[in-house]
């Protein structure tokens, strides 16, 4: 059985991990049994010296436990469990296929997460500068752009359901939280509508919390 260490919506300041909750996801979605340790953000990973940071030496979460095997980084991890599962539920066996799911993933990583975490950050400064909010929406915004042209004419951000939905779909309801409108990108918001109704998607409570607030536009 998969140990995830895992911080939960509950008494969390945060609402909990949503890049736990990508893993948590996975692991419904191929059926996996596993059993998650519970950590406070405040008490297990921030402190330097907590025990958890010998296994992650970040203090962030997710980490998995698989067998023996620790790995961190959600992106990491979602390619580890769609690479060692058998079937293609997850990963594409096709390698250009893989490689453009693998894209996406990265692109979550690398591109949209740190434009979400700069506008989060503008927004909860101490003292707001309004000029710095907008400069960091519109680089956000612009990102959502690209992501809804992707979705365009397609159910899933690569064509059939993958870890690259699973990395996007676990934060991109985030900006439900921080009272963006995002009518403007249809496609966006039919995908979310879609992922929302999966069944492994119910495992994730922080993400549900997050469409929860995006109902009005969500319906």
């Amino acid at each position: 059985m998969i140990k995830i260490y895992h911080i939960e919506r509950d008494g969390d300041p945060f609402g909990g991990s949503r890049n736990s909750c990508k893993v948590l996801i996975a692991l419904s979605e191929l059926g996996e049994r596993y059993e998650i340790k519970a950590l406070s953000r405040m008490n297990d990973c921030r402190p330097a010296d907590a025990p958890y940071r010998k296994i992650n030496p970040n203090g962030v979460t997710p980490t998995i436990d698989d067998g023996g095997f620790v790995l961190w980084e959600s992106g990491a991890i979602l390619r580890y469990l769609g690479e060692s599962r058998p079937g293609e539920t997850l990963l594409p066996a096709d390698l250009r296929s893989r490689a453009t799911v693998q894209q996406w993933v990265s692109w979550e990583g690398a591109t949209l997460a740190p434009s979400l975490l700069g506008l989060f950050f503008a927004m909860m400064a101490p003292t707001p500068d309004p000029a710095a909010i907008e400069a960091a929406k519109g680089t956000y915004l612009a990102n959502l752009a690209t992501l809804n042209a992707q979705l365009a004419g397609r159910d899933y951000v690569c064509g059939k359901y993958s870890i690259a939905d699973i990395a996007i779909g676990g934060v991109t309801p985030i900006a439900f939280l921080l009272g963006l409108d995002l009518k403007a990108y249809p496609h966006l918001l039919e995908w979310l509508r879609r992922l929302r109704k999966r069944p492994a998607w119910s495992a994730a409570e922080a993400v549900m919390a997050d469409m929860e607030a995006g109902k009005a536009q969500l319906g």
